[in-house]
């Protein structure tokens, strides 16, 4: 069984990454970009998307971004969905304030800077986009996924350990591996 996590960075991933390591799961986190970048490769050679990353059941933060911007995690979920039946999925969330003032700060500003270059605009223009994105993709996930039993809707600020544990569905899971790793302070 493959889970895959769906939602923005700076929402948890590599908390939810450390739960899954921690429960014995194989499990890829971000790979430098490279596993966005595999994942849009395969796509467009007609190959199964995990091509190159089939060892692994857990995959989180696949996102890419450098001179361009790939949320590969945005793009290819409903085909994961299909190309990998019986798959989870975990739309990881928190409050829309936290998570914009996160992604500013994330890198001492420079992941900023490097959307201000990709978008052709200042900070302010950056964070309109990112709320448009974060709207967009969240009532996309909500209305694809809609009253399906493999997704779940993961607010990193009220859910816990508890919670995964029963959406996975494995007695072997440990609840208490969930905790908050790489907190950004956001106040």
């Amino acid at each position: 069984m493959k889970v895959f996590q769906i939602g923005f960075n700076k929402c948890g991933t590599t908390s939810l990454n450390h739960f899954f390591l921690r429960n014995g799961y194989r499990a890829v986190h971000w790979d430098y970009g490279n596993l966005a970048l595999k994942l849009e490769e395969n796509f467009l050679h007609g190959r199964p998307l995990l091509s190159e990353y089939e060892e692994y059941s857990f995959f989180s933060d696949m996102e890419l971004v450098s001179n361009r911007c790939l949320y590969a995690f945005e793009r290819f979920y409903q085909e994961l969905d299909r190309q990998y039946p019986g798959s989870l999925f975990i739309l990881n969330t928190r409050p829309l304030d936290k998570w914009l003032n996160s992604r500013l700060k994330h890198g001492g500003g420079t992941y900023l800077h490097r959307f201000e270059k990709i978008y052709g605009c200042d900070r302010e223009g950056v964070i309109r986009r990112w709320e448009y994105e974060w709207h967009r993709h969240h009532s996309n996930v909500l209305q694809y996924f809609y009253d399906r039993e493999n997704f779940l809707l993961f607010d990193i600020e009220k859910d816990g350990g508890d919670k995964l544990k029963s959406f996975i569905g494995c007695a072997k899971i440990n609840a208490s591996f969930y905790r908050h790793d790489h907190r950004t302070t956001c106040e």
